[in-house]
């Protein structure tokens, strides 16, 4: 209880008129697992952990949050195609300790740009289908408070803020 995925959930159904009941499990892979046993109606997977199912045909992409169409879910209108303009996406961010020395600070912001930038790391989220950006300083702080406030305008229409 109290995910991100728990959030969308409730969202969606709030939003949308859905009557979608979240279940947590322990892990992204579980809930996946369950979903293609038939024991769940659906997720709110990230592409990763819905793909082999979803190549196997044991499991059907129905939207997606992004932008544009995720290229290994090619089938899967995103919401604004559904007509509903609603973009979300799922951040994984590295963040230092508040005492971190701008040395060291410097250092891990060279290094993860380049693993980010490397074909490796490149290749990896083509083949699992991930969406996402290397962003840092102002621009993720820009991000942050863009995601701020897109999830002030969630729990608002959740209701759990006013």
């Amino acid at each position: 209880k109290n995910s991100e995925d728990n959030l969308l959930t409730d969202f969606l159904n709030k939003a949308y008129g859905l009557n979608m009941k979240y279940v947590p499990y322990k892990g992204g892979g579980r809930v996946a697992k369950e979903l293609a046993g038939n024991n769940a109606n659906s997720t709110v997977n990230n592409p990763s952990e819905q793909l082999g199912f979803y190549q196997a045909g044991k499991t059907r992409a129905i939207a997606a949050f992004t932008p544009t169409r995720l290229p290994l879910f090619a089938d899967a209108p995103t919401f604004k195609e559904l007509g509903k303009d609603f973009v979300y996406f799922m951040q994984r961010t590295v963040v230092g300790a508040p005492g971190m020395s701008k040395e060291a600070a410097t250092y891990y912001r060279q290094l993860f740009a380049q693993i980010y930038g490397s074909d490796e790391w490149q290749g990896y989220m083509a083949k699992k289908s991930l969406q996402g950006g290397f962003l840092t300083g102002d621009i993720l702080m820009k991000y942050w408070l863009r995601e701020k406030a897109i999830h002030k305008v969630m729990l608002q229409k959740m209701g759990v803020l006013k």
